[in-house]
């Protein structure tokens, strides 16, 4: 806020003049006076200075200059009173919004890619407008609050919301039509949907239709059971639902079991997956929490760390070594021919799917457990429950919420999955490589668009199912009052049982990492054995450099990931404005958008015109930086909730302004969360496919994408090579930066800092 405490005509002047909308638009101007307006081509370097403003004469652009002589006019007059700054702020703020609007204009008429100078001129120009809404009182907040909710708002729509849009639309406008007939295209070839095969004995449609009348006799008579006490209008209604409903999941059933395509394939195996992940992530969980041996719960916590630094489909090509044509147990040991190998399918993405997302599951299912009260479990003991009966009628019904949140999370993993179905999908389709195929191996954008549709679609219902799954039943159990007591053992066959599952998992995982360090020190898997660094020596001379620059990439991304999730994490927990809901929800929605889907929605709005960003290395970055800054928000918006407010309070008492708060308060306490956000980004931006498959080009490859086509083209001595040096690499860094938190949070608790 302008500091109104000099005096006389001078004095104010002097203050108005120092306000942080005056600066901004005048850096504006600056950027737009020194810079290139546009570029020539992709290449962001070197600048073309036969594109500056004034080389390219008078048009609306030139309207940056006038809201700068505006604002400047405008601050000059004093302004003594409240209403008086508030009057100033808004002419300053419409005078800004006629230069961005003729800024704007002025380049998508012409199609111009930016430059520099519009990229300045416009970062400029928004934080003078969020500067001049904080002084006009239009926002709750100093000048870094304003400016912040501009520049939040603006990046979420442009690099979130856009994108998305544009999927949709290239989906139902076709040549310049408004039109549904590539959805009618796409819906009815056997790509997406196959059912009545005439090579086969069986009617497969026959076997549909049976099943979708089962699921609708099903739902009519659990709907007839349902309602039997309510009254008959009422009743007729919710029977019809259930009838609807029943018809529907007979019939996805049917699809499931008896068709073919993307569609089947990829709900088949996301009912597969998720509910086998999310249970053996429980029984895992269960386990870590109720034995008395340490060595299994630090086995089952180093297991659970080994997916967030492995690419996606590592898993899979490890399962090739184990399990494929030629491999270990199923050629050597079991002596299986390799044309009757029943892994590339639907049982090896699965099962691939599974050992990935377990871990994932035990994660969550594990804090679902730690925040049970013992004391629930004790009392049912005391009245006289046997443990079957405490865990069957207490523990599990507690644990809904986490198994909601794991069937959520494995359902859209295994829906959005696209490196396993490429590696081990064999002959059968998936939405996730379909929309990657009909892009680059069709040529059809609004076919690739259809595709991404309908997984967004998927992944929506699946959020639905979630929430319906959870109901209106409360399952709080944290009270604020000190839990007593220890957790009842488990009984002694479930435990056993468990530890024998436990065993199983975490030998089947070991072998699994195992081979790919052993296949990467072996001639040729399955043929020749004869060790060798061959594949080390050819992964230094040809992948070092894409490793290297993928590295450069994922530092590039992470920081702004963790930086730009913290203002926003700041801004929806501590301040209330318009747009709050929409900036909370849109953040999130990139990280629940599948990732082919994302990287589509990308080529569609940055390939040309204005805009145009693809083939560069900024285009990757901005994908991976909204891609994984949702992890930040959350972690760093659990960390605000804990808190005091009377911190921020104690500060802006001393005259310190937002940012300064958020830098010398707030971040030093959230350094945990902070660093939470910062690992996830980076190593998700190391070990990205799905989203960045699109968007790299003929000199920027990423260690990822050039590990799955050595795997696509047999290459696995060199892909094992690169893979074992991306685990032992991300590993060695989550290392360091755990034992940096822990040295930075030691400092600050010896500052009182700490919470």
């Amino acid at each position: 806020m302008t500091d109104l405490s000099f005096r006389g005509t001078g004095a104010m002047r002097l203050a108005g003049f120092t306000s942080p909308v005056v600066g901004w638009t005048l850096f504006a101007v600056a950027c737009y006076l020194a810079l290139p307006l546009a570029r020539t081509g992709r290449a962001f370097l070197p600048l073309d200075y036969g594109l500056h403003p004034v080389v390219l004469g008078p048009a609306l652009h030139w309207l940056v200059v006038v809201a700068a002589v505006a604002v400047t006019l405008v601050y000059g007059r004093p302004a003594s009173s409240g209403p008086q700054v508030r009057r100033r702020a808004d002419r300053a703020l419409l005078a800004i919004l006629v230069g961005v609007a003729g800024l704007g204009i002025s380049l998508f008429a012409e199609a111009a890619p930016f430059g520099f100078g519009a990229l300045g001129a416009f970062l400029g120009l928004a934080i003078a407008a969020g500067a001049a809404l904080s002084e006009g009182n239009r926002v709750r907040g100093d000048a870094f609050t304003g400016a912040g909710i501009v520049l939040c708002l603006t990046f979420v729509t442009l690099f979130i919301t856009y994108p998305l849009l544009m999927v949709l639309r290239s989906a139902v406008w076709v040549d310049g039509t408004l039109t549904l007939a590539q959805f009618a295209k796409t819906f009815s070839s056997p790509l997406f949907l196959f059912v009545s095969n005439r090579f086969t004995d069986v009617d497969e449609a026959r076997q549909v239709a049976l099943w979708a009348a089962a699921g609708t006799a099903a739902g009519t008579a659990f709907g007839l059971w349902q309602t039997r006490t309510t009254a008959l209008p009422r009743r007729l209604v919710l029977v019809a639902l259930w009838l609807v409903g029943g018809a529907i999941g007979g019939w996805a059933v049917g699809i499931m079991l008896w068709g073919r395509g993307a569609l089947p394939s990829t709900l088949l195996v996301a009912v597969i997956v998720a509910p086998s992940a999310t249970l053996l992530g429980f029984a895992l969980a269960l386990l870590g929490q109720r034995t008395n041996s340490r060595v299994v719960r630090g086995c089952l916590g180093v297991a659970s760390v080994l997916p967030f630094i492995t690419p996606p489909f590592v898993i899979g090509f490890s399962m090739i070594f184990l399990l494929g044509r030629r491999g270990l147990i199923t050629y050597d040991i079991l002596g299986i021919s390799p044309f009757a190998n029943p892994l590339y399918g639907i049982v090896g993405v699965s099962l691939s799917q599974i050992l990935g997302l377990a871990p994932v599951a035990y994660l969550i299912m594990r804090g679902s457990l730690n925040s049970l009260n013992p004391a629930l479990e004790e009392a049912a003991t005391t009245l006289g429950a046997s443990r079957w009966r405490v865990f069957r009628d207490v523990t599990w019904p507690l644990v809904r919420p986490g198994i909601a949140a794991s069937l959520l999370l494995a359902s859209i993993e295994s829906i959005s999955d696209f490196g396993t179905p490429l590696v081990l999908g064999g002959d059968r389709n998936f939405l996730a490589t379909e929309v990657f195929l009909a892009l680059t191996g069709r040529y059809s954008q609004s076919e690739a668009s259809v595709y991404g549709v309908v997984l967004l679609l998927l992944v929506l219902l699946v959020f639905l199912a979630s929430r319906w799954m959870l109901g209106v039943r409360g399952f709080a159990t944290v009270t604020g009052k000190p839990a007593s007591g220890a957790f009842l053992p488990l009984p002694r066959g479930l435990e056993w049982g468990l530890l024998a599952l436990a065993g199983l998992w975490l030998a089947f995982i070991l072998s699994l990492y195992g081979v790919i360090f052993y296949g990467s020190v072996v001639e040729l898997w399955g043929i020749n054995n004869t060790l060798t660094l061959r594949h080390y020596v050819e992964f230094r001379n040809t992948a070092w450099p894409v490793v290297w620059y993928t590295i450069q990439l994922s530092v590039a991304s992470a920081i702004p990931a963790m930086m730009l999730g913290g203002l926003i994490a700041y801004l929806v927990t501590r301040h209330r404005f318009w747009g709050r809901s929409y900036l909370e929800m849109g953040s999130l929605l990139s990280f629940a958008t599948p990732g082919t889907v994302m990287g589509l929605a990308y080529i569609l709005a940055f390939n040309d015109g204005t805009l145009l960003m693809t083939s560069t290395s900024a285009i990757i970055v901005l994908a991976l930086v909204f891609r994984n800054m949702p992890v930040a928000i959350r972690a760093s918006m659990s960390g605000l909730a804990q808190i005091d407010r009377s911190l921020e309070e104690a500060s802006a008492t001393l005259k310190a302004g937002s940012g300064t708060t958020m830098v010398r308060v707030l971040a030093p306490l959230l350094i945990y969360p902070l660093l939470a956000g910062l690992i996830f980004a980076f190593v998700s931006a190391m070990t990205a496919v799905s989203q960045i498959i699109f968007l790299v080009s003929a000199g920027r490859n990423v260690a990822t994408v050039l590990l799955l086509s050595r795997v696509e083209r047999g290459d696995l001595g060199v892909a094992a090579a690169m893979a074992s040096v991306l685990i032992v690499l991300l590993l060695a860094l989550i290392v360091v930066l755990l034992i940096a938190s822990r040295y930075l949070d030691a400092r600050n608790r010896g500052k009182g800092l700490s919470i």
